[in-house]
């Protein structure tokens, strides 16, 4: 399997910049749900399931994990439904693993879903929506190993923030998502113009 940490270090990151291109998903999503919590139920996978990407990088949430949907925001909700449900539930499966695993860097997860969740059958601009409204209010984290743990968190397991954000923000961007169709790099360059404050990281001691 090959890993997205490599991906980041070829020259220019190119993969970064390219439109949708096709995938195609591994397996069915088969699942028993989990009676836990009775407001937010889980899930757990009884099968392996995975999308492999256009680069022939696969992306799996294996059989066993536990899922809950709590990665994707409420303001997300909102606009495009609940996950695990109607026309993005595949993705929110891959999605909802890598928000709790945190083995890959968030932004190659919210890209994973775009690319995802067109392959899905998403209308292409609804995808870019979906994608900066994740960029706008989803989950970010530091992977293992960086700077920030090592200079100034030495002691956390986990190393997570959500931007600070309102609903009324995002609105002109999506007017400009439907009238222009930007690309993944435009969107991420415009969010962060707008996001001044990213969030505060939010970490567990051991």
């Amino acid at each position: 399997m090959r890993k997205f940490g490599l991906l980041l270090g070829l020259a220019g990151c190119c993969w970064l910049t390219l439109a949708a291109e096709p995938g195609h998903f591994i397996g069915k999503v088969v699942v028993e749900w989990l009676d836990d919590d009775p407001f937010i139920p889980g899930i757990r996978l009884m099968e392996d399931f995975a999308f492999e990407d256009a680069r022939g990088t696969t992306w799996l949430a294996p059989k066993g994990a536990v899922l809950d949907g709590r990665s994707v925001p409420l303001v997300f909700r909102d606009q495009f439904g609940v996950p695990f449900l109607g026309q993005y539930r595949k993705t929110s499966v891959l999605y909802d693993h890598y928000c709790h695993s945190m083995s890959e860097p968030w932004k190659a997860v919210h890209r994973m879903f775009y690319h995802a969740a067109v392959t899905e059958g998403v209308d292409d601009i609804e995808a870019r929506l979906m994608y900066m409204t994740l960029y706008a209010g989803g989950w970010r984290w530091e992977m293992k190993g960086s700077s920030c743990y090592s200079h100034c968190h030495t002691s956390a397991s986990a190393l997570t923030w959500k931007p600070d954000i309102q609903n009324v923000d995002l609105k002109p961007v999506a007017g400009w998502i439907r009238q222009s169709s930007p690309d993944l790099d435009a969107i991420d360059a415009r969010m962060d113009e707008i996001i001044k404050r990213p969030g505060p990281h939010v970490f567990v001691q051991r």
